[in-house]
């Protein structure tokens, strides 16, 4: 009897993987609903910005499954140059590894959607656990640090290696954080830890004007 193997990349494997992919975005949008765009535009002045935590080196993911079931997203990107085989890269990175920005009106439903979404780790709380949201205009700040469009912020030039900071006017506000490198520049930035129920994450790029000495 004559057997007929699906090679990888042929028009059957193809079409199978494509159905999957097409059963998965049908699924996000069913669990995503009440977090959609389609809700907010019905009561906008209830609609709140929220920070997921993601897993590493899955936002572009997450912010694509979002984006595709209508859900309003806010990824912060910069821009590296990385070299690769004596060529210099541009290359686009979250500027907070791990977390994203969602809008929606908050109920049990439309948290439960989203945290059900693969590679969704949780969204971030405050000290009582609720999901914690986010000022507009914290949200514009982000976008215009991201696009580098935002006028020069005094900072804290005393700031040094190891100083424990209070986290203030950010997705992260209410938490205290460990600054682990510090980067002098423009907008100058740090690399800290924040110790959210007994976990530690860190956030690449946070900017220094979002901390206070503690």
């Amino acid at each position: 009897m004559m057997q007929h193997k699906t090679v990888i990349g042929s028009p059957i494997a193809n079409q199978g993987r494509e159905r999957f992919e097409d059963r998965m975005r049908r699924i996000a949008a069913r669990n995503l609903k009440e977090a959609t765009m389609s809700v907010t535009e019905n009561h906008p002045h209830l609609a709140r910005w929220y920070c997921l935590q993601v897993e590493p080196r899955h936002e572009f993911s997450v912010e694509n499954i979002l984006k595709d079931a209508g859900v309003e997203v806010f990824l912060a990107r910069q821009k590296v140059t990385i070299v690769r085989r004596e060529q210099k890269l541009v290359q686009e990175i979250s500027m907070f590894p791990g977390y994203l920005m969602v809008r929606c009106i908050p109920s049990d439903e439309a948290f439960d959607g989203l945290r059900r979404q693969k590679f969704v780790i949780r969204i971030m709380g405050g000290k009582t656990g609720t999901p914690l949201s986010i000022r507009d205009e914290v949200i514009n700040l982000f976008k215009k640090i991201a696009d580098d469009d935002v006028p020069r912020v005094a900072t804290d030039k005393s700031f040094v290696d190891g100083d424990r900071a209070e986290i203030e006017g950010s997705a992260f506000a209410e938490f205290t954080c460990l600054i682990l490198q510090i980067k002098w520049c423009r907008q100058a930035k740090a690399r800290v830890a924040i110790n959210v129920d007994g976990q530690v994450f860190e956030i690449e790029s946070m900017p220094l004007a979002f901390l206070r000495k503690l």
